[in-house]
Protein backbone atom coordinates (compact mmCIF):
# COMPACT_ATOMS: atom_id res chain seq x y z
CA UNK A 1 0.00 0.00 0.00
CA UNK A 2 1.48 3.51 -0.68
CA UNK A 3 1.82 5.83 1.77
CA UNK A 4 2.35 9.57 1.50
CA UNK A 5 4.95 11.06 4.07
CA UNK A 6 4.30 14.20 5.45
CA UNK A 7 6.09 17.17 4.57
CA UNK A 8 6.64 18.33 7.94
CA UNK A 9 8.23 14.59 8.72
CA UNK A 10 10.54 15.00 6.24
CA UNK A 11 11.60 18.18 7.09
CA UNK A 12 12.32 17.43 10.56
CA UNK A 13 14.68 14.54 9.44
CA UNK A 14 16.55 16.63 7.44
CA UNK A 15 17.09 19.05 10.36
CA UNK A 16 17.92 16.37 13.14
CA UNK A 17 20.84 15.10 10.46
CA UNK A 18 21.61 18.60 10.01
CA UNK A 19 22.09 19.15 13.81
CA UNK A 20 23.90 16.07 14.51
CA UNK A 21 26.13 17.22 11.57
CA UNK A 22 27.22 19.76 13.68
CA UNK A 23 27.03 18.62 16.71
CA UNK A 24 30.12 15.77 16.59
CA UNK A 25 33.50 16.19 17.05
CA UNK A 26 35.11 16.06 14.11
CA UNK A 27 37.58 12.89 14.75
CA UNK A 28 40.53 14.78 12.30
CA UNK A 29 40.44 17.84 14.79
CA UNK A 30 39.94 15.67 18.35
CA UNK A 31 43.40 13.72 17.52
CA UNK A 32 45.33 16.97 16.49
CA UNK A 33 44.08 18.43 19.88
CA UNK A 34 45.19 15.51 21.63
CA UNK A 35 48.33 15.66 19.77
CA UNK A 36 48.44 19.08 20.70
CA UNK A 37 48.73 18.19 24.55
CA UNK A 38 50.95 15.13 24.73
CA UNK A 39 53.34 17.48 22.79
CA UNK A 40 53.16 20.52 26.17
CA UNK A 41 55.95 19.70 28.62
CA UNK A 42 55.86 20.42 32.15
CA UNK A 43 58.02 23.19 32.44
CA UNK A 44 55.87 24.91 29.99
CA UNK A 45 52.53 24.58 31.38
CA UNK A 46 51.99 28.13 32.94
CA UNK A 47 48.27 28.06 34.06
CA UNK A 48 46.54 31.63 34.39
CA UNK A 49 43.15 31.69 36.32
CA UNK A 50 39.80 32.32 34.52
CA UNK A 51 38.06 32.64 37.89
CA UNK A 52 36.37 35.78 38.72
CA UNK A 53 37.38 36.02 42.44
CA UNK A 54 39.42 39.16 43.37
CA UNK A 55 42.20 40.84 42.07
CA UNK A 56 43.13 43.39 44.15
CA UNK A 57 46.01 45.57 43.67
CA UNK A 58 47.88 46.82 46.65
CA UNK A 59 50.34 49.76 46.05
CA UNK A 60 51.52 50.02 49.53
CA UNK A 61 51.24 47.52 52.95
CA UNK A 62 47.94 48.34 55.23
CA UNK A 63 50.64 49.35 57.80
CA UNK A 64 53.84 50.08 58.26
CA UNK A 65 56.54 47.16 57.73
CA UNK A 66 59.81 46.13 59.11
CA UNK A 67 61.18 43.39 56.96
CA UNK A 68 63.11 41.41 59.00
CA UNK A 69 64.46 39.07 56.51
CA UNK A 70 66.27 40.74 53.75
CA UNK A 71 70.18 40.48 52.01
CA UNK A 72 72.66 42.67 50.91
CA UNK A 73 72.10 42.34 47.21
CA UNK A 74 72.30 46.06 46.94
CA UNK A 75 76.17 46.64 46.46
CA UNK A 76 76.67 50.44 45.57
CA UNK A 77 75.10 53.62 46.90
CA UNK A 78 73.07 53.84 43.65
CA UNK A 79 71.83 50.43 44.25
CA UNK A 80 71.10 50.95 48.01
CA UNK A 81 69.24 54.49 47.35
CA UNK A 82 67.28 52.63 44.85
CA UNK A 83 66.32 50.51 47.21
CA UNK A 84 65.45 53.12 49.66
CA UNK A 85 62.84 54.26 46.86
CA UNK A 86 61.60 50.74 46.23
CA UNK A 87 60.82 50.85 50.16
CA UNK A 88 59.28 53.92 50.17
CA UNK A 89 56.99 53.00 47.29
CA UNK A 90 55.97 49.93 49.23
CA UNK A 91 55.43 51.25 52.80
CA UNK A 92 58.83 49.40 54.01
CA UNK A 93 60.12 51.16 57.09
CA UNK A 94 63.14 49.47 57.73
CA UNK A 95 64.74 46.21 56.50
CA UNK A 96 66.88 44.10 58.37
CA UNK A 97 69.93 42.91 56.13
CA UNK A 98 71.21 39.14 56.87
CA UNK A 99 74.93 39.53 55.95
CA UNK A 100 76.92 36.21 57.49
CA UNK A 101 79.69 38.27 57.04
CA UNK A 102 82.39 39.39 59.70
CA UNK A 103 85.07 41.69 60.35
CA UNK A 104 86.39 43.68 58.11
CA UNK A 105 83.75 42.54 55.17
CA UNK A 106 80.61 43.17 57.94
CA UNK A 107 82.43 46.58 58.58
CA UNK A 108 82.38 47.34 54.28
CA UNK A 109 78.85 46.30 54.49
CA UNK A 110 77.52 48.23 56.96
CA UNK A 111 79.68 51.49 56.00
CA UNK A 112 77.47 51.00 52.39
CA UNK A 113 74.39 51.25 54.58
CA UNK A 114 75.12 53.25 57.15
CA UNK A 115 73.43 55.90 54.98
CA UNK A 116 70.29 55.23 55.93
CA UNK A 117 70.60 54.56 59.92
CA UNK A 118 66.94 54.73 60.39
CA UNK A 119 65.81 52.11 57.25
CA UNK A 120 68.48 49.85 57.79
CA UNK A 121 70.10 46.95 60.51
CA UNK A 122 73.06 44.92 59.22
CA UNK A 123 73.60 41.35 61.18
CA UNK A 124 76.62 39.85 60.83
CA UNK A 125 77.82 36.10 60.79
CA UNK A 126 80.02 33.59 62.30
CA UNK A 127 83.92 32.75 60.69
CA UNK A 128 83.79 28.58 60.90
CA UNK A 129 87.29 28.51 59.79
CA UNK A 130 89.39 26.24 62.34
CA UNK A 131 85.70 25.06 63.50
CA UNK A 132 87.33 21.82 64.66
CA UNK A 133 90.52 23.12 66.45
CA UNK A 134 90.46 23.90 70.39
CA UNK A 135 89.55 27.54 71.13
CA UNK A 136 87.71 28.21 68.49
CA UNK A 137 84.57 28.81 70.13
CA UNK A 138 85.95 31.55 71.99
CA UNK A 139 87.77 33.21 68.88
CA UNK A 140 84.07 33.32 67.45
CA UNK A 141 82.85 34.96 70.22
CA UNK A 142 85.53 37.42 70.83
CA UNK A 143 84.49 38.20 66.72
CA UNK A 144 81.17 38.45 67.65
CA UNK A 145 82.14 41.12 70.66
CA UNK A 146 84.10 43.49 67.70
CA UNK A 147 81.33 43.24 65.19
CA UNK A 148 78.38 44.43 67.29
CA UNK A 149 80.76 47.03 68.65
CA UNK A 150 81.08 47.84 64.76
CA UNK A 151 77.52 48.19 64.62
CA UNK A 152 75.85 44.71 64.29
CA UNK A 153 72.38 44.18 64.74
CA UNK A 154 72.09 40.32 64.84
CA UNK A 155 73.61 37.64 64.41
CA UNK A 156 72.86 35.36 60.87
CA UNK A 157 71.45 34.22 58.51
CA UNK A 158 72.72 30.99 59.96
CA UNK A 159 72.20 27.96 57.51
CA UNK A 160 71.54 24.30 58.57
CA UNK A 161 69.95 22.13 56.11
CA UNK A 162 71.29 19.01 57.49
CA UNK A 163 74.53 19.08 56.51
CA UNK A 164 75.70 21.43 59.39
CA UNK A 165 77.26 24.62 59.51
CA UNK A 166 80.55 25.86 58.26
CA UNK A 167 81.96 22.10 57.08
CA UNK A 168 81.73 22.48 53.18
CA UNK A 169 82.27 20.60 51.78
CA UNK A 170 82.46 17.94 54.47
CA UNK A 171 79.96 17.80 57.32
CA UNK A 172 79.76 20.65 59.99
CA UNK A 173 78.44 21.65 63.45
CA UNK A 174 74.53 22.05 64.28
CA UNK A 175 72.93 24.35 66.06
CA UNK A 176 72.78 22.44 69.20
CA UNK A 177 76.67 21.10 68.85
CA UNK A 178 78.25 21.95 72.65
CA UNK A 179 81.02 24.03 70.84
CA UNK A 180 78.07 26.48 69.20
CA UNK A 181 76.97 27.16 73.02
CA UNK A 182 79.56 29.93 73.94
CA UNK A 183 78.22 32.35 70.77
CA UNK A 184 74.44 31.51 71.06
CA UNK A 185 75.18 32.45 75.42
CA UNK A 186 76.85 35.40 73.92
CA UNK A 187 74.29 36.76 71.65
CA UNK A 188 71.73 36.26 74.85
CA UNK A 189 74.10 38.49 76.93
CA UNK A 190 74.78 41.28 74.21
CA UNK A 191 70.88 41.64 73.57
CA UNK A 192 71.45 40.26 70.03
CA UNK A 193 68.48 38.11 67.91
CA UNK A 194 69.75 34.97 65.84
CA UNK A 195 68.40 34.12 62.75
CA UNK A 196 68.45 30.17 62.17
CA UNK A 197 67.38 28.75 58.76
CA UNK A 198 67.23 25.02 59.64
CA UNK A 199 66.05 22.08 56.46
CA UNK A 200 64.06 23.12 53.66
CA UNK A 201 60.68 23.06 52.43
CA UNK A 202 59.66 19.36 52.42
CA UNK A 203 59.36 19.33 48.54
CA UNK A 204 62.35 19.25 48.29
CA UNK A 205 62.95 15.93 49.68
CA UNK A 206 60.42 14.14 48.04
CA UNK A 207 61.02 12.07 45.14
CA UNK A 208 61.56 14.53 41.76
CA UNK A 209 58.59 12.54 39.98
CA UNK A 210 54.69 12.97 38.95
CA UNK A 211 53.88 12.65 42.19
CA UNK A 212 55.64 15.82 43.94
CA UNK A 213 53.22 18.60 43.90
CA UNK A 214 55.93 20.95 44.26
CA UNK A 215 58.18 19.95 41.79
CA UNK A 216 58.15 22.87 39.56
CA UNK A 217 60.26 24.69 42.32
CA UNK A 218 61.34 21.88 44.17
CA UNK A 219 63.55 20.57 41.46
CA UNK A 220 65.79 23.69 41.66
CA UNK A 221 66.26 23.29 45.22
CA UNK A 222 66.09 19.37 46.04
CA UNK A 223 68.33 18.19 48.89
CA UNK A 224 70.78 16.07 47.83
CA UNK A 225 72.80 13.12 49.47
CA UNK A 226 70.02 12.87 51.97
CA UNK A 227 71.51 9.70 53.26
CA UNK A 228 74.46 11.48 54.55
CA UNK A 229 72.72 14.47 56.09
CA UNK A 230 70.04 15.06 58.31
CA UNK A 231 66.90 14.71 57.28
CA UNK A 232 63.87 17.38 57.46
CA UNK A 233 61.82 15.80 61.11
CA UNK A 234 65.25 15.45 62.39
CA UNK A 235 66.64 19.23 61.51
CA UNK A 236 63.43 20.25 63.50
CA UNK A 237 64.45 18.23 66.26
CA UNK A 238 67.96 19.76 66.61
CA UNK A 239 66.07 22.97 66.14
CA UNK A 240 64.01 21.78 69.31
CA UNK A 241 67.18 21.02 71.26
CA UNK A 242 69.31 24.68 70.44
CA UNK A 243 66.08 26.49 71.82
CA UNK A 244 65.93 24.21 74.60
CA UNK A 245 69.62 24.53 75.65
CA UNK A 246 69.56 28.89 75.09
CA UNK A 247 66.29 29.58 76.52
CA UNK A 248 67.80 33.53 77.17
CA UNK A 249 68.40 33.73 73.36
CA UNK A 250 66.35 34.81 70.80
CA UNK A 251 65.63 33.26 68.22
CA UNK A 252 63.91 34.08 64.81
CA UNK A 253 63.44 30.37 62.40
CA UNK A 254 63.29 31.74 59.04
CA UNK A 255 60.71 30.60 56.76
CA UNK A 256 58.69 29.25 59.45
CA UNK A 257 61.07 26.81 60.13
CA UNK A 258 60.41 25.28 57.00
CA UNK A 259 57.51 23.64 58.23
CA UNK A 260 54.82 24.83 55.73
CA UNK A 261 53.53 21.48 55.14
CA UNK A 262 52.69 20.62 58.92
CA UNK A 263 52.33 24.18 61.34
CA UNK A 264 52.48 21.57 64.20
CA UNK A 265 55.53 21.51 63.90
CA UNK A 266 55.81 24.89 64.80
CA UNK A 267 53.13 25.11 67.06
CA UNK A 268 54.92 22.69 69.33
CA UNK A 269 58.16 24.82 69.16
CA UNK A 270 56.16 28.15 70.00
CA UNK A 271 54.19 26.07 72.63
CA UNK A 272 57.70 24.93 74.28
CA UNK A 273 60.56 28.07 73.98
CA UNK A 274 58.91 32.00 74.32
CA UNK A 275 62.41 32.66 73.58
CA UNK A 276 61.04 31.64 69.51
CA UNK A 277 59.78 33.70 66.51
CA UNK A 278 59.01 32.75 62.92
CA UNK A 279 59.79 34.81 59.91
CA UNK A 280 57.14 34.28 56.66
CA UNK A 281 59.98 35.07 54.22
CA UNK A 282 60.17 33.63 50.65
CA UNK A 283 57.43 30.89 51.70
CA UNK A 284 54.25 32.86 50.65
CA UNK A 285 53.69 30.56 47.76
CA UNK A 286 54.06 27.40 50.13
CA UNK A 287 51.20 28.23 52.78
CA UNK A 288 48.70 30.66 50.57
CA UNK A 289 47.74 27.30 48.73
CA UNK A 290 46.15 26.37 51.99
CA UNK A 291 44.62 29.59 52.97
CA UNK A 292 42.42 28.10 56.43
CA UNK A 293 45.14 26.57 57.75
CA UNK A 294 47.34 29.06 57.49
CA UNK A 295 45.50 31.90 58.23
CA UNK A 296 44.21 30.08 61.58
CA UNK A 297 47.55 29.61 62.42
CA UNK A 298 48.66 33.37 61.98
CA UNK A 299 45.69 34.41 63.89
CA UNK A 300 46.44 32.12 66.86
CA UNK A 301 50.52 32.87 66.75
CA UNK A 302 50.09 36.35 65.77
CA UNK A 303 52.51 37.49 68.68
CA UNK A 304 55.41 35.34 67.35
CA UNK A 305 55.35 35.73 63.84
CA UNK A 306 57.39 38.30 61.98
CA UNK A 307 57.33 39.57 58.16
CA UNK A 308 59.90 38.53 55.62
CA UNK A 309 60.50 38.95 52.37
CA UNK A 310 64.20 37.39 51.59
CA UNK A 311 64.33 40.56 50.06
CA UNK A 312 64.89 40.44 46.23
CA UNK A 313 63.88 36.16 46.11
CA UNK A 314 63.58 34.63 43.13
CA UNK A 315 63.60 37.62 41.27
CA UNK A 316 66.08 37.85 38.38
CA UNK A 317 65.31 40.46 36.19
CA UNK A 318 68.64 40.26 33.90
CA UNK A 319 68.93 36.58 33.93
CA UNK A 320 66.82 35.60 31.46
CA UNK A 321 68.17 31.37 31.99
CA UNK A 322 66.82 32.05 35.21
CA UNK A 323 63.58 29.03 35.52
CA UNK A 324 61.09 32.04 37.24
CA UNK A 325 62.03 35.18 38.28
CA UNK A 326 62.89 36.83 35.29
CA UNK A 327 60.25 39.09 34.70
CA UNK A 328 59.17 40.14 37.94
CA UNK A 329 60.20 43.16 39.42
CA UNK A 330 61.11 43.80 43.83
CA UNK A 331 58.56 45.77 43.73
CA UNK A 332 56.21 43.70 41.95
CA UNK A 333 57.42 40.78 44.88
CA UNK A 334 56.55 43.43 48.29
CA UNK A 335 52.82 44.15 46.64
CA UNK A 336 52.48 40.28 46.04
CA UNK A 337 52.76 39.56 49.84
CA UNK A 338 50.46 42.12 50.65
CA UNK A 339 48.23 40.73 48.52
CA UNK A 340 48.17 37.29 50.16
CA UNK A 341 48.55 38.82 53.62
CA UNK A 342 45.45 41.10 53.57
CA UNK A 343 43.11 40.24 51.35
CA UNK A 344 40.64 37.57 50.13
CA UNK A 345 41.25 37.07 46.52
CA UNK A 346 41.42 33.38 45.61
CA UNK A 347 42.59 31.22 42.89
CA UNK A 348 45.37 33.49 41.56
CA UNK A 349 48.45 32.05 40.41
CA UNK A 350 51.89 34.53 40.19
CA UNK A 351 53.99 31.31 38.74
CA UNK A 352 56.80 33.53 37.33
CA UNK A 353 57.89 34.89 41.01
CA UNK A 354 56.99 31.88 42.54
CA UNK A 355 57.98 28.55 40.47
CA UNK A 356 55.24 26.60 41.42
CA UNK A 357 52.13 25.86 39.44
CA UNK A 358 49.93 25.87 41.88
CA UNK A 359 46.71 28.46 42.96
CA UNK A 360 47.79 31.34 45.77
CA UNK A 361 45.22 32.63 48.18
CA UNK A 362 44.07 35.90 50.11
CA UNK A 363 44.87 34.93 53.97
CA UNK A 364 42.48 37.83 55.08
CA UNK A 365 44.49 39.00 58.45
CA UNK A 366 42.96 40.86 61.09
CA UNK A 367 43.63 44.13 61.42
CA UNK A 368 45.51 43.58 65.08
CA UNK A 369 47.63 40.51 63.09
CA UNK A 370 48.67 42.79 60.67
CA UNK A 371 50.15 44.83 62.55
CA UNK A 372 52.09 42.66 64.49
CA UNK A 373 53.08 40.74 62.33
CA UNK A 374 53.88 43.53 59.69
CA UNK A 375 55.99 45.42 62.53
CA UNK A 376 55.15 45.49 66.46
CA UNK A 377 56.50 42.06 67.08
CA UNK A 378 59.99 42.98 64.81
CA UNK A 379 60.14 45.91 67.30
CA UNK A 380 59.93 43.66 70.28
CA UNK A 381 62.70 41.32 68.69
CA UNK A 382 64.87 44.50 67.85
CA UNK A 383 64.35 46.85 71.48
Amino acid sequence: MNRTVPVFTLMAGLLSLLVSSCTQPDATAQTESNDDIADIKLRDWMPESIHKAGNTDIEQAKYPVIDLHAHAYAKTEEEVDKRVEIMDAAGIEKSLILTKATGDEFKEIHSLYSKYPDRFEVYCGIDYEGFEEDGWSQKAVDQLRRDVEAGCSGLGEMHDKGAGMGGAPGPGMHPDDPRMDAIFEEAASLEIPVNLHVAEPIWMYEPMDSTNDGLMRAHTWQVKNQDQIVGHDGMIEILDNTLERHPNTTFVAAHLANTSNDFSLLAGLFEKHPNLYADISARFAEFSTIPRTTADFFEKYQDRIVYGTDYGFETFPDDPDKPYGNNTTTLEMFRMTFRVLETRDEHFYITDLVGYRWPMYGLDLSDEALQKIYRDNALKILE
